[in-house]
């Protein structure tokens, strides 16, 4: 049977986030708030845009339209890392996409390990050990390139591993640059019209989910109701719409109503009228939807189904 696409969405969302590492939540300091005037649409209004955190090329729209991209051979992780170092965004993308994946297989799996002869793949042990420390550096290029896929991978912390790896990244600078950058980089992502940004962005504020965003991310009522609604919006005419809109909790109706035009206006705006159908069979890649237009950057490492 198909599952809603809207709902594994969310299922892939929450799953990404539920491995995410707790922080600092009252060692973070306030952040300042921006003129009212900085931003022609309401976005992340409370949070300072690093100049630095705008992507050096424009950023591809979301195209509903396209195709995924066709699957090849994955080059060495040498040829890899060398046109990486050459500036090759797409190839810093792949690099840092497998390293996460194999990352979270690596912590995934550590505990019902019996002998040595159970870790990780071969093309995993080498990609951890040979570029391991470089993680943040591959995803921030292709970030900064504007690679969609690596924008929000960058945005959501991925650079930083998986829980339980370390949490000396903490006192890094890359950790200092990261906080400054995440939330203009997942912004530009959803100012693109990526449903996946919307989704992650709605998610961020969740206590069991956010991770690292929620502790970036200020309290916004009205944007956050505005994003649950554009989830209803995304499922168009479909039932599933319905059932959306009747989970979402009771607020203030004055705030739901103004939280509603705002969806409307973001769905226009930036997802250009963007409807999703529910019975849409996802892909096998962490970001469906982007997949499937085939506007990712990355593609999955070939292996045995779980």
């Amino acid at each position: 049977m198909q599952r809603p696409v809207l709902t594994v969405l969310l299922g892939l969302v929450a799953l990404s986030a539920a491995t995410a590492f707790y922080l600092f939540g009252a060692q973070h300091q306030a952040v300042p708030t921006l003129d009212a005037d900085a931003a022609p649409l309401p976005g992340l209004t409370s949070l300072p845009v690093e100049p630095s955190a705008k992507p050096t090329r424009a950023v591809p729209r979301y195209d509903v339209t396209g195709t995924p991209r066709p699957v090849e051979p994955l080059p060495p992780l040498s040829e890899l890392a060398a046109r990486a170092t050459g500036g090759d965004a797409r190839a810093a993308c792949q690099l840092a996409a497998e390293l996460q994946a194999c990352r979270q297989q690596a912590v995934f799996a550590g505990p019902r390990r019996v002998g040595g002869d159970q870790g990780p793949p071969t093309r995993c042990s080498e990609l951890i050990e040979k570029y391991g420390d470089r993680h943040f550096t591959y995803l921030r290029q292709a970030a900064f390139a504007g690679e969609p896929e690596a924008m929000l991978r960058y945005a959501k912390g991925e650079a930083f591993g998986i829980p339980g790896e370390s949490y000396a990244f903490l006192s890094t600078p890359d950790f200092d640059t990261w906080r400054r950058e995440a939330p203009a980089m997942l912004q530009a992502a959803f100012e693109a019209g990526y449903p996946e940004a919307a989704l992650h962005l709605m998610l961020a504020q969740e206590p069991m989910f956010g991770g690292q965003l929620a502790a970036l991310l200020p309290p916004d009522p009205l944007r956050e109701r505005a994003r649950a609604g554009l989830l209803v919006l995304f499922a168009g005419q479909h039932p599933e719409a319905a059932k959306i809109a009747v989970s979402l909790p009771q607020v203030d109706p004055a705030l739901d109503q103004e939280a509603q035009a705002l969806a409307r206006r973001w769905h226009v705006e930036y997802f250009n009228g963007l409807e999703l159908d529910p019975n849409t069979e996802p892909n096998d890649h962490g970001m469906p939807l982007m997949a499937g237009s085939g506007q990712t950057c990355s593609q999955t490492v070939p292996g045995p189904k779980k």
